[in-house]
């Protein structure tokens, strides 16, 4: 077991903890689970490659379109999801909605990419440094520093703002909290450009030295899901808990046996945790239903 597959492993968690936390966020106000939450990732990743390797404009630039484009595929996917669940009224026409979304965000990646087999752009940040005797880029700890600086900011954000106190109401009683003034239908939205916004950073920063290719998006929503579901669903904890189990346990298995044990070994754990803590980890007991 070598040290460089528990780094890998918690740079990797730390991405699936972001797509777990947008998963989330997505989760409390509307009981949705947005299957098209990897897609975002894509995009930053989208960004990243076409403004700073192909245009060169520079990192600056990629972050401000980054940011953008993401808070756009947040609103048009509130649209895309949540105006076919209310017109359904059926209580699983969110599971059609959210592929549905997936699957076209994945068409248009893969049209516009098509001879690309991954979004790599240069590092935002060149350079490394040696720990535990293996070399570690400035750009993998970039991205695991930001991802628990998001963590604690949204959890901060959630227990202490006015605005994440109204997303508390909403998430435990929407009718309720729309007779108590609080504007349910506008924290709908926040929460999908918010997801969105900190989905398509984990992209841009983990695409100079993750594997993301243009229809890779549904693979980093499983994974990211499965975080959700293991540090339990609607916790911002569980989400960076499960992501950095998933992670890390995901490398490891795979660098002392295969991909494919890897695999089997992180789902293993998700149905051992769901029948030992039904609401994961974290999770509370009403956020299992």
């Amino acid at each position: 077991m070598t040290a460089q597959a528990w780094i890998d492993g918690v740079f990797a968690g730390a991405v699936y903890a972001l797509v777990a936390l947008g998963l989330t966020i997505v989760f409390q106000p509307t009981r949705v689970m947005n299957f098209a939450q990897g897609e975002a990732l894509i995009l930053g990743s989208a960004v990243a490659y076409q403004v700073v390797s192909l245009s060169g404009l520079g990192w600056p630039a990629a972050i401000v379109v980054t940011l953008i484009l993401a808070a756009a595929m947040g609103l048009l996917s509130e649209r895309m999801i949540m105006l076919p669940v209310r017109m359904s009224g059926s209580r699983f026409a969110w599971i059609v909605a959210t592929l549905a979304a997936a699957l076209i965000f994945q068409s248009i990646f893969t049209l516009a990419y098509r001879d690309v087999d991954a979004l790599r752009p240069p590092p935002l940040l060149a350079g490394g440094l040696t720990l535990a005797g293996t070399r570690v880029s400035y750009q993998l700890l970039l991205t695991v520093v930001v991802a628990a600086l998001v963590m604690i900011a949204y959890d901060l954000f959630l227990r202490r703002s006015v605005y994440g106190r109204a997303i508390r109401a909403a998430s435990h009683n929407p009718d309720t909290a729309t007779l108590l003034g609080i504007p349910v239908r506008r924290i709908v939205v926040l929460s999908f450009v918010m997801a969105a916004v900190i989905c398509a950073v984990a992209g841009l920063l983990a695409a100079p030295s993750l594997f993301i290719g243009p229809a890779t998006g549904l693979l980093f929503t499983i994974k990211g899901f499965t975080a959700a579901v293991i540090g339990g669903v609607g916790s911002p904890r569980g989400a960076l808990a499960g992501g950095l189990i998933v992670g890390v346990l995901d490398s490891v298995v795979r660098t002392e046996i295969n991909a494919t044990a890897g695999n089997l070994v992180v789902f293993g754990l998700l149905a051992l945790i769901l029948v030992v803590f039904p609401a994961g980890l974290f999770g509370k007991p009403m956020e299992s239903h």
